[in-house]
């Protein structure tokens, strides 16, 4: 799986200050959708346990509430 960014303190991607990881990869390519270089599979970066460190580092400030997965179709499955 690649991700095309994470941002480490968004306040648009859920309820309170949340840690948001954009993952790529996306077939339902919907008029309107405000993320399309998300739909390419290959875009971005090899998530590694490397980055997962990063996500639960920055979940660990008392300040984030959570973690909101978006992309791309987070639930897809490229396999």
């Amino acid at each position: 799986m690649n991700y095309s960014g994470i941002i480490n303190c968004s306040i648009v991607d859920g309820t309170g200050f949340r840690v948001s990881l954009f993952v790529s990869g996306c077939k339902h390519c919907c008029v309107g959708c405000h993320n399309p270089e998300s739909w390419d599979f290959n875009n971005g970066k090899p998530y590694t346990k490397e980055v997962e460190e990063v996500l639960f580092d920055r979940l660990s400030n008392e300040h984030i509430k959570g973690l909101t997965i978006t992309g791309g179709d987070p639930l897809y499955s490229a396999d």
